[in-house]
């Protein structure tokens, strides 16, 4: 471990003394060269740090000439030897543990050096019981983890991988062969690396390819991740309902489906409006795989921050010190470039906050400090320019405004602060901001918490003719049903239901036969279930309409009786009338389509010489004997091979197949062997296309899709006649 003044000290070379090491990370002022200091405030510097154990670390107030980046360079030289080159002193490897290691989210040092300064008074906060605790399995405390975000990460460590290879390859030639022309001719420097780099990143694709197509993540370093498989699912299309709930889902992590506490599987209140309380399946991912609300949407990135990104973030901390708050430091904030170290030359390192303010932080960056009251006031104005001015001067309109107020100094209240967010993988939901004209608002949970939202939207608006009038609640609710998600929006009549029954009926509409789409003879999935004869439900909610499932039909209308007919012992089962099966009652349809590549059954049937034979598809009998009296050769035997199939080995559309029935037919070029493909299943199906599949150099194509369609199956003896 690695004490905390160590890296400041690295942060700060300038700042050798106890007191302003500790003036740093109080939450006091720092005073004027000569001042006393004050007994009432004392540093937190001294309660989280004992100084005694950090001497050997901290230098000497006279030794001018210490070179703490070189300390801490010599602290952690053993962990990146691979990493930097064999000639690196320490002062490098100092480097690389502040830009790699040290709030990676922030570019400049002096930004670092205030985000470890918020740290420590927060912790110095949390240990004498002046806040409390932050629950990392609220939603509020969370983001999304991004399929973008984990490959790009992914790539990025095996393109390192790839580097370092390479680099210890031309060491090791360097050393085995001190006289290589490669690399003592200029000429040849470059061919030589793109030959030695050509030789491993070939496998960065092929890993990326395993790695998307399975799920499993391997790497060197877990990407900080707390699980190594799981991260793909198949987006099965059994119906509509199924397909779109993957892509509205969120899963904790497998990792706590090992864990036997229930803390992580709890609905917490900040979860309001933004993951759905009833679409979550029962059994062991109950509460760990939930669904995000209807209206709720990720931020993924925005238009705003794309055409300038640093220039919206200095507009908005101008409206921020023209609100009254007190800049951190007196130069300009260093987004996306390296202000270099922090020193008395390049910026102040002088906190300008007072005991009673408030810090304010966009993005993990200490901005500033104001007081509580201030905070407030800015709160307000930025969410009147929010849902009015931010699009017109071109601020992010997601932006996060959470004001935590000063509660007290108690265990049980927050830190307090002004928290400004805007970055990506953020979930967002629009509420209505009242006033004397109701404005659309897009709020994050951990903003959601310090607000007051109605429920209902009756009696929140402002009257014009008293305009002095203040209410309790600052927003309102949409609509009451904003909290559930698009799938569990569509049962009708759930108040009116127990609470399991709503999820049982989630998870059952994903599991129905339906309409999964309309284009099943240009598709190639390898399943798909249609039901024949869907239906519109009698009793709609209004999401029902305005997602048009109709197009997407599953299901039927069915009339019920619950009646005691020799079913006394009868669980979880029903009585079906055989009339209403035989007229088509719940009819479905399974579409199955087979791959079939000539070139990969060509190798699996090598000769002895391990030599590759040509298939081509056909059913011709080329199998001659001579005739008499002159006349032309005629075939031997049968002229199709497999009589079911055309000449060209294919079946045709609509023909039945039975089991054991030939699918197709293939013959090995200059010779007289064929090859037949039989159909597997128990059933019989219809074949309902077939698709050939890209190009070959010859005459010939060799990959194909035949796409069987069968009748699902259904035990008669199930089903009993009932008596009207």
């Amino acid at each position: 471990m690695i004490p905390l003044v160590v890296v400041l000290n690295a942060l700060m070379p300038d700042l050798y003394d106890q007191g302003n090491f500790s003036h740093a990370i109080s939450t006091g002022t720092p005073r004027d060269e000569g001042s006393k200091q004050s007994s009432s405030q004392p540093p937190c510097f001294l309660s989280v740090v004992n100084l005694t154990t950090c001497a050997g670390f901290l230098p000497n107030q006279s030794s001018t000439k210490a070179n703490p980046l070189a300390l801490l360079g010599t602290m952690c030289a053993s962990l990146f030897r691979q990493n930097l080159p064999e000639d690196a002193d320490d002062d490098v490897f100092g480097l690389f543990f502040l830009e790699r290691y040290i709030a990676v989210h922030v570019n400049s040092w002096s930004a670092k050096q205030d985000v470890l300064a918020l740290m420590s008074r927060k912790l110095h906060s949390f240990v004498h019981a002046k806040c409390c605790e932050d629950n990392m399995d609220s939603v509020s405390h969370q983001e999304l983890l991004m399929p973008g975000h984990i490959l790009s990460a992914y790539i990025r460590e095996k393109m390192e991988d790839t580097l370092g290879q390479s680099i210890a390859h031309m060491r090791r030639d360097a050393k085995n062969d001190l006289t290589h022309s490669s690399l003592n001719n200029h000429q040849n420097i470059l061919p030589y690396c793109s030959k030695i780099l050509g030789r491993y990143v070939g496998v960065v694709g092929s890993k990326i390819s395993s790695f998307i197509a399975s799920g499993n993540l391997i790497s060197s370093s877990g990407l900080d991740l707390q699980q190594t498989t799981g991260f793909a699912i198949v987006a099965e299309r059994l119906n509509k309902w199924r397909y779109l709930s993957h892509f509205r889902s969120v899963h904790r992590g497998q990792f706590f489906t090992t864990m036997k506490t229930t803390s992580v599987r709890k609905l917490l209140p900040e979860a309001w409006g933004f993951l759905c309380p009833v679409h979550t399946p029962d059994g062991a991912p109950c509460g760990l795989l939930s669904h995000i609300s209807a209206k709720t949407h990720v931020v993924c990135n925005s238009s705003n921050m794309a055409a300038n990104t640093k220039n919206w973030r200095i507009l908005l901390i101008d409206i921020l010190i023209s609100l009254g708050m007190l800049p951190t430091r007196t130069l300009s904030l260093g987004y996306g470039a390296k202000n270099g170290r922090a020193n008395s030359t390049g910026c102040t390192t002088s906190w300008k906050c007072m005991s009673d303010h408030l810090h304010v932080c966009l993005d993990g960056f200490v901005l500033g400090s104001a007081p509580d009251e201030v905070c407030a006031n800015i709160s307000w104005v930025l969410r009147r320019l929010k849902v009015k001015a931010f699009s017109a001067i071109g601020i992010d309109t997601t932006l996060e405004i959470a004001h935590v107020k000063q509660q007290g100094l108690s265990a049980s209240c927050p830190f307090s602060g002004l928290y400004l967010f805007s970055q990506p993988a953020r979930l967002v939901r629009p509420v209505l901001q009242c006033g004397l004209t109701a404005q659309i608002e897009l709020i994050g949970p951990f903003e959601q918490s310090t607000l007051q939202i109605s429920c209902t939207k009756s009696g929140l608006s402002l009257p014009e003719d008293n305009i002095s009038t203040i209410v309790t609640e600052t927003h309102a609710e949409i609509d009451p049903t904003v909290m559930l998600s698009f799938l569990a929006s569509l049962t009708p009549f759930s108040d009116f239901n127990q609470s399991p029954r709503n999820m049982y009926q989630c998870q059952m509409g994903k599991q129905t036969m339906g309409t999964p789409s309309h284009s099943f003879y240009h598709r190639g999935d390898h399943k798909m279930y249609r039901l024949l004869t869907p239906q519109s439900p009698l009793v709609c909610t209004r999401d029902y309409h305005n997602l048009t499932l109709d197009l997407n039909a599953q299901g039927t209308n069915s009339i019920v009786a619950v009646v005691s007919y020799t079913g006394y012992d009868m669980e979880d089962a029903m009585i079906i009338n055989k009339s209403a099966f035989e007229r088509g009652f719940g009819h479905g349809t399974v579409y199955k389509t087979l791959l079939v590549d000539l070139t990969a059954e060509a190798e699996r049937r090598k000769g002895p010489l391990g030599k590759t034979s040509l298939l081509c598809f056909g059913n011709k009998n080329t199998v001659m004997k001579p005739a008499n009296n002159g006349a032309k050769n005629t075939a031997d035997g049968p002229e199709y091979v497999a009589p079911m199939l055309g000449e060209d080995g294919l079946p045709s559309v609509g023909q039945k197949i039975g089991p054991g029935d030939p699918l197709w037919c293939a013959f090995v070029e200059n010779c007289n062997e064929h090859i037949i493909g039989a159909h597997k299943d128990t059933e019989n199906a219809y074949v309902d296309a077939i698709r050939f599949l890209g190009r070959l150099p010859s005459s010939f194509l060799g990959v194909l899709e035949l796409t069987l369609r069968s009748q699902v199956q259904r035990k008669q003896e199930r089903y009993y006649s009932t008596q009207s």
